[in-house]
């Protein structure tokens, strides 16, 4: 996004065996967030699918929100992302509660997706700030927006984008299953 992530990300990526192709990674002071990262994907999502990458990781201009776009040119929000880290973290036994915080504005399809698994879903006003607010209220260590603004309390007590990049990649590593 021109932004916060563009001097680390590539480093980060290409140091875990990945062959990076950076888009919007040009900050010229105005040009954050523009037509390009976690607000705007498109352009992430055909780049992906025209050289054949396995996904893409759209960051925001600060860095604290990450949306996927799989193989196939599907944009994966932060509900989905949510759902994926909720069930990992299921199996590993490590989703004090088995609850995840989410705000309002998450997809219904989230809360039943949980539910079916015996997961709980706390809804709490839009903003990072009530999310983890709920969280600390009642021990939980994962929740987020759809936005891809995600909270790992195990590690931070805030989102951040590279964070859940890497939570992400880490179940794809255990599991061997493609993001799709």
């Amino acid at each position: 996004a021109n932004g916060a992530t563009t001097a680390t990300a590539v480093t980060l990526f290409e140091s875990l065996g990945f062959d990076v192709v950076p888009l919007g990674n040009a900050p010229d002071g105005r040009n954050i967030n523009l037509a390009c990262g976690s607000t705007h994907p498109a352009r992430l999502a055909a780049e992906v699918v025209a050289r054949g990458c396995r996904l893409g990781i759209a960051f925001d201009g600060d860095g604290d929100r990450a949306i996927f776009v799989d193989h196939r040119g599907r944009v994966v929000d932060g509900d989905a992302v949510l759902l994926i880290l909720a069930l990992d973290l299921q199996r590993l036994g490590r989703l004090p509660g088995e609850t995840v915080v989410a705000t309002v504005m998450s997809n219904i399809g989230l809360e039943i997706a949980l539910r079916d698994r015996g997961l709980t879903l706390i809804r709490t006003p839009v903003g990072d700030k009530y999310v983890m607010e709920a969280m600390l209220a009642g021990g939980f260590a994962l929740g987020g927006e759809q936005s891809g603004h995600v909270i790992l309390a195990e590690h931070l007590p805030t989102g951040d984008g590279m964070a859940t990049a890497l939570a992400v990649l880490r179940v794809m590593a255990d599991t061997g299953r493609e993001l799709a």
